[in-house]
């Protein structure tokens, strides 16, 4: 049984991020692509199972499977946001799930409960490689919520389940006798009828290239700024989430950057400016979007700083940007 290399390379790309080296994990296919634009290469179940072991071993992370789902959720663009571009009913969308997950990860088996208000989502694997198992299930029940929530653009109440639930997990989880997510059905259908609000067809690729150009650097402040864009949904997360997904405290992260003459808010303003000067030169991106996606409360508050980036106001910049040379 093949599956598809990139659910592998998510967990490798993580594990260098917490400090494992790339020569001690077993050797990947030479065929293995690193470009999530191209199409995917496969690997054996063996070496997923071999790869993911090694992993396991040196983090000893119990919950590596939920840190690696948040780490990769923007660079899979994907199992939720692209059945989305295809199904136009909440039927249509299980059914494409359970399409992708049948070539992409077909250990992964799907049931699918809909309700009158509710739809719940069911995944098992029948094997007995249980920890390694329970790794992979809530690393995909982690990107189907992140998803869920990126493509509805608000707060929403979903719930995920896992026989493993304790006090250590973070909030949305629950204890279940199955690994589920469950949500309310308005929640899909809504998605479903504004597919296209945050126009992530453009959005993503821009945030996976500037991952790209990060990874060629090897500082501390690099790391924290591909984990910020990988775990972006697409608003950049703070600095609690970061340092749970590196393993420290949000002192010590700070503590590291000062030692290469940076604070955690230079970074967030930094990658918000970048990420800023390629969205305004994008009719379909408002103020209000900006706002949104830069993590402002109010469009006031985005203003403000783009006044200290800029200088002047993002109407007027933008028409800058479209005047011909």
């Amino acid at each position: 049984m093949n599956i598809l290399s990139s659910h592998l390379r998510y967990f490798t790309d993580y594990a260098r991020i917490r400090g494992v080296a790339a020569d001690i994990l077993p050797k990947l296919p030479d065929s293995t692509s690193t470009d999530l634009t191209e199409p995917e290469s496969m690997v054996t179940q063996e070496e997923f199972y071999e790869i993911l072991k090694e992993i396991d071993r040196q983090l000893t992370d119990e919950l590596l499977g939920i840190k690696c789902g948040n780490f990769i959720s923007l660079k899979l663009l994907g199992i939720i946001y692209q059945i989305s571009l295809q199904a136009t009913t909440v039927e249509e969308a299980f059914h494409y799930l359970r399409s992708y997950l049948e070539v992409a990860l077909p250990i992964v088996q799907l049931k699918t409960v809909i309700s009158e208000k509710e739809a719940r989502i069911e995944l098992r694997i029948d094997n007995r490689e249980d920890r390694i198992n329970r790794l992979i299930i809530e690393n995909c029940l982690t990107i189907i919520s992140r998803e869920l929530r990126m493509m509805v653009g608000r707060d929403v109440n979903i719930g995920i389940g896992t026989p493993y639930f304790h006090s250590g997990y973070p909030a949305d989880w629950v204890l279940d006798q199955h690994f589920s997510v469950s949500f309310e059905l308005t929640i899909l259908k809504a998605a479903l009828k504004d597919r296209n609000h945050l126009h992530l067809d453009m959005l993503v690729p821009e945030y996976l290239k500037m991952i790209e150009q990060l990874q060629s650097g090897n500082s501390f402040a690099n790391k924290v700024r591909i984990t910020m864009l990988s775990m972006s949904d697409p608003k950049l997360p703070d600095i609690q989430s970061i340092s749970d997904a590196l393993y420290l405290t949000p002192r010590t992260l700070q503590r590291r950057l000062v030692q290469e003459e940076l604070t955690y808010r230079e970074i967030t303003e930094g990658l918000k400016k970048q990420i800023c000067s390629f969205l305004l030169r994008h009719d379909p991106y408002s103020i209000s979007s900006l706002t949104y996606i830069l993590g402002y409360a109010e469009p006031a508050s985005f203003i403000h700083s783009f006044k200290k980036w800029y200088g002047d106001s993002p109407q007027r910049v933008r028409r800058r940007l479209k005047e011909p040379f």
